[in-house]
């Protein structure tokens, strides 16, 4: 089955001053030929002249082949199909917009290509009138291109925002059911490194408080999670499905932990900031984990082997003291040797002084 193709919104070119995205295809003399990713793969063209404010030394460094980048329209000629692009006029603004709606655009368009091919579409008329009874509805309620992204979402927990949609029930289960797959949020894990020391009267109970206090701000969506790797070194977790606020949290919790520690005269140092992770990182964790514990196991062994030097050869235990015992006897001789030598060398010096 051929792969259906829709262009993202429902004009067939873009707006001059729009920001949009495109792939570079080939680099010519007077400029570079891209496709535009959101229109269908239309061709537009980037002058020499277009690529950079400043002189241009090498036109590799400044775009290369293959390679996706946001541009701004200065001219469209619909009736020649010609596009006119620039890459210098690009502000930063329009540039996060820019990328923000197109991947935005791309979840729809990628969700609206599938459930098509579920329902047996094979014609790229069929997947655009999709597009007009679906996202393109929503984005002209919402006089916003790529709004039925956030619809969607919302059609998770309330499916009915699909109601308006003129659609036959087994178009809209099949939507559905796809935008669930593909758009439900997925947990994220953040996590933060510290080390928490304290050499106080308070030590260990100080440390103990610290931490018992950075968990104590979980709440029942957030649970913190303060795990020991090896002394001082904690790490703080919670999984989420909003990053923002998991991020907050951690580092509430990690401020609580340094204000606690720090009352007792210890000491708080964060090693890594409150991030996302993944399960690599996880693994990570578990690894830190368990080589601590095997150098414990180790340092435990090496304890018991000094241990069994201190038996005989029959397999008996030294007395309890007998090590003492015997340092004190040889240190005793040490001392009556010293004592002696410096008598005799005491009596040579006084027989000299006679012979004088």
């Amino acid at each position: 089955m051929a792969t259906m193709r829709c262009r993202f919104y429902e004009n067939h070119f873009p707006d001059v001053e729009e920001t949009v995205v495109v792939n570079v295809r080939q680099i010519a003399d007077m400029g570079a030929y891209v496709s535009l990713s959101e229109y269908n793969g239309k061709e537009g063209m980037i002058l020499l002249s277009e690529l950079s404010r400043r002189r241009i030394r090498s036109v590799n460094k400044l775009i290369r082949v293959g390679r996706s980048e946001c541009v701004v329209v200065i001219r469209v000629d619909k009736d020649k199909g010609y596009i006119d692009l620039s890459k210098r006029r690009v502000y930063s603004k329009d540039l996060i917009l820019c990328e923000e709606r197109f991947a935005k655009a791309k979840a729809i368009n990628s969700i609206l290509r599938h459930v098509a091919e579920q329902l047996g579409y094979d014609k790229d008329e069929q997947l655009e009138d999709l597009y007009m009874k679906t996202a393109w509805h929503f984005d002209r309620k919402e006089k916003k291109k790529a709004a039925a992204y956030d619809v969607f979402k919302r059609a998770i927990s309330d499916p009915h925002v699909l109601d308006e949609c003129e659609i036959s029930p087994e178009v809209r289960e099949a939507l559905l059911e796809d935008i669930r797959k593909k758009l439900t949020p997925q947990a994220v894990k953040i996590r933060a490194d510290i080390e928490v020391s304290c050499f106080s009267y308070d030590g260990i109970d100080a440390i103990k408080e610290a931490l018992i206090a950075g968990k104590n701000c979980s709440t029942d969506s957030m649970p913190i999670k303060i795990n020991l790797i090896a002394a001082p070194h904690f790490v703080v977790t919670t999984q989420t499905l909003d990053r923002e606020n998991g991020l907050t949290a951690v580092n509430d919790a990690l401020n609580v932990v340094k204000e606690t520690i720090e009352k007792y005269g210890g000491k708080f140092t964060i090693k890594e900031e409150a991030r996302v992770v993944t399960d690599v990182d996880d693994n990570d964790i578990k690894k830190k984990i368990e080589l601590a514990e095997l150098e414990e196991e180790e340092g435990s062994d090496e304890e018991d082997e000094d241990e069994s030097e201190d038996e005989d050869d029959d397999g008996l235990v030294a007395p309890k003291g007998l090590d003492q015992q015997m340092d004190a006897e040889e240190a005793s001789r040490d001392a009556k040797k010293k004592s002696k030598k410096a008598n005799e060398e005491k009596g040579e010096g006084d027989s000299g002084d006679d012979s004088d």
